[in-house]
């Protein structure tokens, strides 16, 4: 291990390696094979690449895209790595290129799609090459239970038996159990051994909220992430590029991505999305696999996720940074109802499974994650940050906590009717709810009675500014920023607004003045 750490040092720049990667890369030198689940941005690619350097090679490489084949390539090459790949979209040349290192046995790294691999060619040429290491990335499309299934991955585990079952690593960030089974089942001719790491992001704030009106929800989340990068996921083709030119013709530089656009758009798009730091992707499922841009920080959901895997799989895009992110989902009463009518005809006690899930997921008042996560196969403990975490849901708590709460607040009124004054409440560490004296409002956030009264005024007159400017009310201000200037001192409101409000916009500057006088009448 230490020519091993001394490669990953001089190579890829790392000073040592991530959490769950040493072991992994100790497993595939010792000539097992590996099933690993890590999360996204957890450096999956590294468990092959590594080894390759280090004397296992040749090493095939499974990808289901060929821009993801194409990034990582063009990075190993800038390392001097002999990497190359044989796929559709290269030029003549890059594959001569690549045969031609085949041939000298001179390549360490060879990227190939699932249906290259299925054709006799490629399987005689590999039964000659004679690899090392067989490595499938993203390997949650072998499974049918899997959200992103393709047949050509179901066939790999049968194709490698043709040019001699070589030691296979299969590597994914996202598999509930009955994807794992398959995933099992279909790839390995030998029992692997398994990684399973946390599913987890503790960065990334989940949470659900009604849907209303498509362009108000998601400009409103957009708002609250000003000059950030974000992806805004829609359900069909259409919505996408409605939504898409609707965010453009308002301000936001957004950009659609569906599998409808050709080739060059979607390619030019993903580019600029990759290269802006405020950049806005409106995309279906179609985008995303393989993107390594780390620093989104919001990922929207327009239409209800189709499965828990998916959404996992979509909102695990942002903050792989390590840096605080946002997931936000919207739905509807009738786009839930339409969700299940569309998957009956599918009645299979898998795809039952899915949409219990999901509608657990989306209406259920557990924590978020832990439903998530749960699904994932994991158990947690709530994580403190997702909406209904935040709401402090009384029945996420222990009901002796919730009983010693509801009575000190009756002791206390009880208190004030007989004796005109209140009694010190018992104390409760566990249960902060301050039933007596704090409102909350929908996003989570604690107020004071009086704060409340003023943010409710704040929506009031923020919704007559909206209707003078034609705008939807979250366009103007986001519902967070109403909350933190509610919280804000009355007696010195103008003098602090300003520094949380951008009153560059006409809208935005009216609110201001209107909150302004609203708040000197008041006090």
């Amino acid at each position: 291990m230490d020519a091993v750490e001394a490669t990953l040092r001089r190579v890829f720049g790392f000073a040592g390696f991530r959490a769950g990667q040493r072991e992994i890369v100790e497993a595939v030198l010792a000539g097992d094979d590996v099933f690993a689940l890590m999360p996204t941005g957890a450096g999956k690619s590294l468990l092959y690449q590594l080894p390759a350097l280090v004397g296992v090679a040749p090493v095939v490489v499974i990808s289901p895209l060929i821009s993801l084949m194409r990034d990582q390539i063009t990075a190993l090459r800038a390392k001097g790595v002999a990497a190359g790949a044989l796929n559709s979209g290269n030029e003549p040349e890059d594959n001569a290129t690549t045969l031609a290192m085949i041939e000298a046995r001179k390549i360490r790294l060879l990227y190939v799609a699932p249906e290259r691999l299925a054709l006799d060619d490629t399987i005689d040429m590999l039964a000659r090459m004679r690899p090392r290491l067989l490595a499938i990335d993203e390997a949650h499309c072998v499974s049918r239970w899997g959200h992103d299934f393709r047949p050509d991955y179901a066939r790999i585990g049968e194709i490698a038996r043709r040019f001699g079952a070589p030691q296979t690593i299969a590597v994914t960030a996202t598999a509930a159990p009955r994807t794992r089974a398959d995933i099992e089942d279909l790839l390995f001719y030998r029992r692997p051994r398994h990684f399973v790491h946390s599913f987890a992001r503790p960065n990334i704030a989940i949470s659900v909220r009604r849907r209303r009106h498509a362009l108000s929800d998601v400009a409103g989340v957009i708002r609250g992430h000003r000059g950030e990068s974000g992806i805004v996921y829609c359900g069909s083709r259409a919505a996408t590029d409605q939504l898409a030119h609707a965010l453009a013709e308002n301000g936001v530089a957004a950009l659609p991505y569906h599998a409808g656009l050709d080739a060059a758009t979607r390619s030019a798009n993903q580019d600029e999305f990759l290269a802006r730091a405020d950049s806005v992707m409106v995309a279906t499922i179609a985008f995303g696999m393989g993107i390594d841009k780390k620093d989104v920080r919001f990922v929207c959901h327009a239409d209800l996720p189709h499965s828990i895997e998916a959404y996992y799989q979509e909102i695990g895009r942002a903050g792989r940074d390590g840096l605080p992110a946002e997931a936000v989902a919207f739905v509807s009463r009738m786009a839930w109802m339409a969700h299940g009518a569309a998957q009956r005809d599918l009645a299979s006690d898998a795809r039952a499974d899915e949409l219990a899930a999901v509608n657990d997921f989306a209406r259920g008042f557990d924590c978020r994650w832990r439903t998530v996560l749960h699904y994932l196969g994991e158990r947690a403990e709530t994580c403190g940050s997702c909406d209904n975490c935040r709401r402090r849901m009384v029945w996420l708590r222990k009901p002796q906590a919730l009983a010693r709460a509801a009575r000190g607040v009756f002791t206390q009124r009880v208190s004030r009717l007989f004796t005109g004054r209140a009694v010190e409440a018992e104390p409760d560490e566990s249960f902060s709810l301050e039933l007596a004296h704090v409102a909350r409002v929908d996003d989570g956030a604690e107020l004071t009675v009086e704060q409340a009264r003023r943010l409710a005024r704040f929506k009031a007159l923020r919704t007559q500014v909206a209707r003078r400017s034609r705008m939807a009310p979250a366009q103007v201000a986001a519902d967070a920023t109403l909350v933190t200037l509610a919280r804000l001192d009355p007696s010195d409101f103008s003098a602090r607004a300003r520094d949380i409000v951008d009153a560059a916009d006409p809208a935005v500057a009216l609110l201001l003045r209107t909150l302004e006088t609203e708040t000197e009448r008041t006090s």
